[in-house]
């Protein structure tokens, strides 16, 4: 799929390391922690053309395998939280979100698909600042590590 926001469709751009589903193995005593960033191609919304984008920085699980994050999900409730986060959406400007929901739905071929739904600030400018609602259903290389960009050609 990609990523609706409100009723524009847009394409998960795969030709950019902007694009991957990071994997940390923690240490130890800790789980995995993983992040994610999607970036999405060009295209017309609200009279604009944008290239949107979702940052999620780094979530601390107590899972040690990566098959074990399937079915894992994050959730963030207020836009306080995802601004502590430093969790963004990218639209005009990096902005955080209102709220959101991350579920790791499965992992295979080096890659993670994932779904986050919630709803972002479109534009922080405007008084009141403007949200959307948005739905991201996309499969992510999973990188572990620097080298693992040339299992997908990056």
């Amino acid at each position: 799929m990609g990523l609706l926001l409100e009723k524009t469709e847009f394409e998960l751009d795969i030709q950019t390391k902007d694009s991957a589903f990071f994997v940390s193995p923690g240490d130890d005593r800790d789980g995995l922690q993983y992040s994610i960033e999607c970036s999405f191609k060009n295209k017309e919304f609200e009279g604009a053309n944008v290239s949107p984008a979702l940052i999620i920085n780094w979530i601390e699980t107590n899972v040690k395998k990566f098959e074990n994050l399937v079915n894992l999900n994050f959730e963030v409730e207020t836009v306080e939280e995802a601004d502590k986060r430093e969790d963004t959406f990218y639209v005009v400007e990096h902005e955080p979100l209102e709220n959101y929901k991350l579920t790791v739905l499965e992992i295979q071929n080096d890659k993670a698909h994932i779904k986050c739904i919630g709803t972002a600030i479109i534009d922080g400018y405007s008084v009141p600042y403007t949200t959307g609602e948005f739905e991201i259903d996309c499969w992510l290389p999973i990188i572990t590590n620097q080298n693992d960009w040339a299992k997908f050609d990056l």
